[in-house]
């Protein structure tokens, strides 16, 4: 305790203070309220009391010096002793203010980094630019996690849908990439990017039928464009299909590169015969061609047919001169005879025949009054008409 005159420290037991003599009043080590100006001020109070008091009595009892001298090394020290707690004090509760702001103003940044996070995973833009700042540094998992993200955030992107199907190819899972692919040309069927990424796929994998199929579900004209390497044009024939009155070859002939197969029989010209050289359709012959082109990718083209005819008709009359009448001169009968047939002749009224005379030079008009029948047999051995032409031949007297 502490003197309330001079602010001295007390002795346990004493009932006046030994340095001002005044009768003890004890008050509380430690006040509140007190604050550095008024412990400075007692201090010097005390500090100017305290030499006085000492001068006193080192005046009136030299003997109790030692005493004093004691008791104000004691009172110093409680006096040190009880300042750093104060101190110890004040810091304290400066610590405990500072923890208390460190920690709000970490929940603050906390809070803060989990809203932008919070931003950021609802944010299609924002998980599309980070997918292709991580293709572009080549850390494809990365990529494919957000762009899988801005997927979820909108389903139906194409964007995200493409951007996906790149990074499954750069991984090397093209399957992936396929079916995601697939899908978009379902729904978006004038979309050549999409399509084009589908056809490289099948391409790489050598999967020549699912381009074929994939081509013949296309529409849009500005698509089927990308499919023209792999679709081979059908074979043309030489010749329009039709009925012909002689015998002719029929030839047919496809982009270079490419093979012609075909059958006669009406059957699936794929398994045919490999085209070499023209087809034959020979007299009375009605030939149906089926023929279809195949190219390196082994993709058949579309099919071509045609149908064929040959109908022999009966050869015109032959060409004769003269071609009857009255004659008082003699004369040679001339027969034209027709590229690649024969003339048969009679004179007797009977209908000739390939057992009767053939014409092969100018015939002797003979005397009187006769009938030369004449037939044209051509080169398939179809015959004329009876051609008749009456000659009366009244030589001079």
């Amino acid at each position: 305790m502490k003197c309330a005159n001079c602010g001295a420290e007390l002795k346990v037991g004493c009932i006046y203070c030994s340095v001002c003599g005044k009768e003890a009043q004890i008050v509380s080590d430690y006040n509140l309220l007190e604050d550095d100006f008024l412990r400075d001020m007692l201090k010097e109070r005390e500090d100017k009391i305290r030499g006085e008091a000492a001068r006193e009595a080192h005046k009136k009892q030299a003997p109790d010096t030692a005493q004093t001298k004691q008791t104000g090394e004691a009172r110093t020290k409680q006096e040190q002793a009880g300042r750093p707690g104060k101190q110890k004090r004040r810091v304290k509760k400066r610590l405990v203010f500072a923890v208390v702001a460190i920690i709000l103003l970490i929940i603050l940044i906390v809070m803060t980094a989990l809203m932008v996070n919070h931003s950021r995973d609802n944010s299609f833009d924002y998980q599309m630019e980070q997918a292709r700042i991580c293709l572009e540094e080549k850390d494809y998992r990365a990529a494919e996690n957000y762009a899988a993200h801005a997927l979820q955030l909108e389903e139906d992107s194409l964007e995200a849908k493409l951007l996906l199907a790149d990074i499954y190819v750069l991984r090397g899972e093209e399957q992936k990439a396929a079916e995601i692919l697939e899908q978009v040309c379902k729904i978006h069927t004038d979309n050549q990017e999409a399509y084009q990424k589908l056809i490289d796929i099948y391409d790489n994998q050598k999967d020549y039928q699912a381009i074929l199929k994939l081509s013949e579900a296309v529409v849009d004209e500005n698509v089927l464009q990308l499919f023209l390497k792999y679709l081979p044009d059908m074979p043309e024939f030489d010749m329009e299909e039709g009925v012909y009155t002689q015998e002719f070859s029929v030839g047919l002939s496809v982009e270079e590169g490419n093979s012609i197969y075909y059958t006669l029989d009406g059957t699936d010209p794929r398994q045919g015969r490999e085209y070499q050289e023209p087809i034959f359709v020979g007299p009375g012959q009605t030939v149906e061609i089926r023929a279809i082109a195949r190219n390196g990718y082994e993709i058949y083209s579309d099919e071509i047919t045609g149908k064929f005819v040959v109908e022999l008709q009966k050869p015109g009359k032959p060409g004769v001169s003269p071609s009857g009448g009255s004659f008082y001169e003699a004369q040679d009968i001339v027969v034209t005879v027709p590229e690649g047939c024969r003339v048969y002749y009679t004179w007797d009224c009977t209908t000739p025949t390939e057992s009767s005379a053939q014409y092969t030079k100018p015939i002797a008009m003979p005397e009187g009054n006769n009938i030369l029948s004449l037939i044209v047999v051509d080169k398939y051995g179809m015959s004329s008409d009876v051609f008749r032409c009456n000659y009366i031949y009244i030589p001079p007297a």
